[in-house]
């Protein structure tokens, strides 16, 4: 167990530069399940205006089902999303052109920096849901598990977390016959998505992705790559599975077993690749946000957006770190 609490993720709000962490198991919560604490969203009268979201596309399908629902109690609102990924979420909020960036990666210190230096405080992160991450193969593949150093020698040279060398064929993780010479080819997506990031942080500690790795822009088109190749390997949030792939099995090491990404145990906080999506707001703590983005950021945190990430496929967060993103903007419980 000691072991996840080297590489679970922690719900981290950046509060004018300064970083506030919670306790891991505060953010662990089953995908089906609903802490029954979550706030209740009351919807208020007269709200009208617009709303620009920009950033992560893997973000952007959850917030067009928020969308959806929260327009449906405001039909005078309007709401758009510009989906050019999580390199542009912070950097857009900071112009001003977004009122709510689209993060699926850590926020970078020079992004905090060069926020603090234009408006004398940091970008507010706020964590309103988890994605699991998986590793897919082709469908026909008979690969059992993979541990975190085996992966890290499939994505990159350096193998940092300890196997001896590079592995680039199936044959060095144990498949026999036809697939003893396969070439793993590995899948991944541009340099500067969220997800590509998380990879190389959380697998790779922060190594250099092989030359060799073959780039996507969608995370829809490498799984369809993965399929059309059994030799393929490539990593996706679990809502974009299909049939003719399947997600490895993950864990620390083989002697304490590997965790399916969709199992009882990864329910409990045991599967090792969870990732925060995160919200960036400009938040002047001498000021209130505006009525538009105070009641939106309302309702992602209440019960009725957390059931929205439930429906759009990702991990709910439970009733405490809602709160507590909440709080960060000034819309605790004695509003």
């Amino acid at each position: 167990m000691h072991h996840c609490f080297r590489f679970f993720l922690l719900l981290v709000l950046v509060v004018s530069g300064s970083t506030t962490s919670l306790a891991e198991n505060a953010l662990r919560q089953a995908p089906g399940a609903l802490d029954p604490n979550l706030p209740y969203y009351r919807p208020v009268e007269n709200l009208s205006g617009e709303l620009k979201l920009g950033g992560s596309n893997t973000l952007s399908h959850i917030a067009a089902v928020w969308i959806d629902s929260f327009t449906q109690f405001y039909p005078d609102v309007k709401i758009s999303i510009d989906v050019n990924g999580s390199r542009q979420a912070v950097e857009d909020v900071k112009a001003g052109k977004t009122q709510i960036g689209l993060l699926s990666r850590t926020v970078h210190r020079k992004e905090v920096e060069a926020f603090r230096e234009k408006f004398g405080y940091g970008p507010t992160v706020l964590t309103p849901c988890l994605e699991r991450t998986g590793i897919f193969v082709h469908k026909d593949n008979p690969i059992k598990g993979l541990t975190l150093a085996q992966l890290d020698a499939i994505y990159s040279d350096d193998c940092r977390r300890g196997e001896e060398k590079p592995l680039r064929t199936w044959g060095q993780l144990g498949l026999t016959g036809n697939w003893a010479n396969k070439p793993i080819v590995a899948h991944g997506r541009t340099y500067d998505t969220g997800s590509q990031v998380f990879i190389q942080q959380s697998v790779m500690l922060g190594a250099k992705l092989r030359e060799d790795l073959q780039t996507h822009k969608g995370n829809v088109a490498m799984l369809k790559a993965v399929a059309t190749d059994p030799s393929s390997i490539g990593f996706s949030g679990l809502s974009y599975a299909t049939s003719a792939v399947k997600a490895v099995p993950l864990g620390f090491s083989e002697q304490e077993g590997f965790v399916a990404i969709d199992s009882p145990a990864a329910d409990r906080g045991l599967y090792p690749l969870v990732r925060r999506l995160q919200l960036v707001v400009n938040h002047d703590p001498q000021k209130e946000l505006s009525a538009l983005q105070q009641e939106f950021i309302k309702y992602v945190f209440s019960r009725l957006g957390q059931e929205d990430v439930v429906r759009a496929g990702f991990q709910a967060i439970p009733s405490r770190p809602a709160h507590v993103a909440l709080d960060a903007v000034g819309l605790g419980i004695s509003r």
